[in-house]
């Protein structure tokens, strides 16, 4: 604990405490903690932190954002970080950058960076069927027999396994929270969307696997393995996805969402969102990337694997997203659900990222404050270009060819089908809704819906025909199932109400 304690303090060190507070009965928007580094920031640079300062109030009052923490990052040192607003509209508590929230699916880049710290260790491989280390795991495939055995680590992380978004048991429809281990029993019961390895589709189910694999070859909990290879080596002592911590943290932010009472706390798609962090430290997290495996002392990850990692030279990212900007590309990936939205995003070659958190996903700003700062900074040369060496391919194993992709032909309409036609409607299980939220229910507004009616000699669900692969059971031209046979029956795996 001293260690960590320490850490912080040496973090802290290199930022001014120039620490502007507000009153509780201030304006919810207003600035509440500062940090700037004291070396670093030119004029110019100050000038454009400055802008966005000023501006952020009017959108959080636009939005209806209750609380914001922002961070500005290089490789050497974090060059500001504030926190505007309250961790809660009940108890108004200020959020400061060391305020901790639910990052969401930016879990996945913490997920897929522990995976490679245990392929480092020797514990996993990225290419080998995931059948090796999940033996009892099976999945159903319209396309193929045994696709299990074909799913590799690459596959699951790079989003081209072919699962669907959501799991029967654990999603973002349902407050109860199941185990993880109980959410991820039940992705055995789902459907891929494609043939193993043809396309892309995003998904919380291949990085929940992934992150279950790496708890059953560590043997110990996905938490504690986070802790000891991801967190505690890049000086992260209050970042976690123990949810017992992360309740026993004080300066917590809540999340926030229209029309819903109260969120709930756990969700059980743990390697896929379960990290609560704050800024301060996941600029260490984007520290770490920027220079390639390592923060302030020797290195934790070998290149190669990050290479693999960031699609180096070629090939799909894995837990990350990543595009071309600025003459140069940038690696990055965003999170929301569960009254949270946030982004995080970094230059390597301009040596410089960003990362926002905000508790509220009913606003339209995610992403702004980040791409805002840093695409002024760059379009200014407030900051080098530090063009990276070309890197030799990863020694990865050649992937046999994929197969092709099969034809959609959906199935002529049927009479018997006349009893499915009609609106389903997701079920939301155990939320508790405002008096707002429960009459925008009422006028069927009440979250996402689909119309299933006949059309053109096929049953359509909304505009898309559909193909009848068993008795009940239809599949859309992307893939996504429809389960008529079942009660409730389900889209995607969300339970429906018609």
């Amino acid at each position: 604990m001293r260690k960590r304690r320490g850490g912080i303090l040496s973090l802290l060190m290199i930022v001014s405490l120039r620490v502007f507070c507000s009153p509780a009965s201030a304006e919810p928007n207003r600035l509440q903690h500062e940090f700037r580094a004291e070396t670093g920031i030119s004029p110019e640079m100050g000038r454009v932190i400055d802008a966005q300062r000023a501006a952020l109030g009017g959108k959080m009052r636009k939005n209806k954002i209750p609380g914001v923490a922002v961070a500005l990052v290089d490789r050497e040192r974090i060059l500001w970080a504030a926190g505007f607003g309250y961790t809660d509209t009940d108890n108004r508590t200020p959020v400061t950058p060391e305020t901790i929230f639910s990052i969401q699916s930016m879990s996945k880049t913490f997920t897929a960076t522990a995976v490679l710290f245990a392929v480092q260790d020797g514990l996993l491989d990225l290419d080998a069927p995931i059948t090796m280390y999940l033996p009892e795991f099976t999945v159903q495939s319209r396309f193929e027999e045994h696709p299990e055995r074909k799913i590799t680590l690459r596959h699951l992380l790079s989003h081209t396994a072919g699962f669907t978004h959501e799991a029967p048991v654990g999603n973002n429809f349902e407050t109860p929270s199941p185990s993880f281990e109980e959410h991820v029993r039940s992705i055995s019961r789902t459907w891929l969307k494609f043939p193993v390895g043809t396309q892309s589709s995003y998904s919380n189910l291949g990085i929940d696997l992934a992150g279950y694999i790496v708890q059953r070859v560590a043997k110990k909990p996905l938490a504690r393995y986070m802790r000891e290879k991801v967190f505690d080596p890049l000086d992260m002592p209050h970042s976690s996805m123990d949810m017992d911590a992360i309740k026993a943290n004080p300066d917590r932010a809540i999340g926030h969402s229209s029309g819903i009472k109260k969120l709930p706390l756990e969700v059980p798609m743990l390697a896929a969102g379960g990290v609560y962090t704050n800024a301060m430290e996941l600029c260490r997290f984007v520290q770490f990337h920027l220079h390639r495996g390592r923060v302030g002392g020797p290195r934790l990850l070998e290149e190669r694997l990050l290479d693999r990692m960031y699609g180096r030279p070629t090939g799909p990212t894995l837990g990350l997203g990543r595009g071309d900007k600025h003459d140069s590309y940038f690696l990055m990936h965003g999170g929301g659900g569960f009254g949270f939205l946030s982004l995080m995003i970094w230059y390597p070659e301009y040596g410089i990222g960003a990362v926002e958190l905000t508790n509220s996903a009913s606003h339209s700003i995610q992403g702004q404050i980040c791409n805002q700062l840093l695409d002024e900074i760059i379009q200014k040369g407030l900051v080098p270009k530090r063009a990276e060496a070309h890197r030799e391919a990863s020694s990865a194993p050649a992937q046999p060819p994929a197969p092709p992709e099969p034809v959609f032909t959906p199935t002529p309409y049927k009479a018997e089908w006349g009893h499915y036609a009609g609106t389903y409607r997701a079920i939301w299980k155990g939320y508790e809704f405002t008096s707002f939220g429960n009459f925008g229910r009422a006028l069927g507004f009440g979250g996402p819906s689909w119309k299933v009616h006949r059309k053109d000699g096929f049953l359509y669900l909304g505009d898309e025909a559909l193909l009848e692969y068993q008795l009940g059971l239809f599949f859309t031209p992307s893939g996504e199932a429809l389960d008529l046979r079942t009660n409730p029956p389900t889209f995607r795996n969300i339970e429906l109400a018609k």
